[in-house]
């Protein structure tokens, strides 16, 4: 018994066989490609949230840090001697006030 087998024939069926292996390849790569689409999702969401905390806590720090040099501004004039000695109370009670306020945020 004798098999002939072509040129063309065999490379054909070398190239179905390629093709049946790339196929599978493929099917791995995109099951693998939709759990870290997965995973990219979650790590994104959470970024939101920790951007939102994060953006709300900075503009809790820049209203004290405004409130906070104002009143060392007011402070300094008051000990030149360029306010009346009310104003100068009123900016020693504005201090107490953003110094109370700025412990009290860090709790």
């Amino acid at each position: 018994m004798s098999v002939t087998l072509d040129l063309k024939t065999l490379l054909i069926a070398l190239v179905m066989i390629a093709l049946i292996v790339l196929i599978i390849y493929l099917i791995v790569m995109v099951k693998k490609l939709m759990v870290t689409l997965a995973h990219t999702n979650k790590i994104l969401e959470d970024v939101e949230v920790i951007s939102a905390i994060a953006s709300e806590r900075s503009q809790d720090v820049d209203s004290i840090i405004t409130n906070v040099s104002g009143t060392v501004a007011d402070l300094s004039d008051a000990v030149k001697g360029n306010q009346s000695t009310v104003s100068a109370i009123a900016s020693i009670a504005k201090s107490a006030a953003s110094i109370k306020g700025i412990m009290s945020s860090d709790k």
